[in-house]
């Protein structure tokens, strides 16, 4: 019976490459927000909320192009942040938003740890 690969042996490290591309993907989904919100003025209301899914959005985009294992984490705390951010600015639940982009920012810092510690050792160690 074969084995199953590990998430960890199907991701890869980040790249400068994947960076761009997470980086554009992120810019083209902010960029669709915006050009909503003047069809849907009441997304003007949502900068934050906006910025996250775009976020959130790219790293989902860029997981499935790249398989970059530190966007199977950030992917869903972006996304969950943006769900806390909308219930915020739409004063239905009363959070910070620095503790927001500051979990949000720490979860990210965790995630490329993680990546470096696993996949980063593993990779070199494939190359020796």
């Amino acid at each position: 019976m074969p084995i199953k690969r590990s998430l960890v042996t199907r991701s890869c490290c980040t790249t400068p490459s994947a960076l761009c591309f997470w980086g554009a993907i992120a810019l083209l989904i902010y960029t669709a927000g915006l050009l909503l919100s003047v069809v849907w003025p009441a997304i003007r209301a949502f900068p934050s909320t906006v910025c996250l899914l775009a976020m959130g959005g790219a790293c989902v985009f860029n997981y499935a192009r790249n398989r970059t294992l530190h966007c199977v984490i950030t992917a869903p705390v972006f996304l969950l942040a943006a769900l806390a951010m909308a219930c915020s600015e739409a004063n239905i639940w009363h959070v910070s938003d620095r503790v927001l982009w500051g979990f949000a920012l720490v979860a990210v810092a965790i995630a490329f740890l993680i990546e470096w510690r696993t996949v980063g050792s593993h990779s070199h160690a494939a190359d020796a």
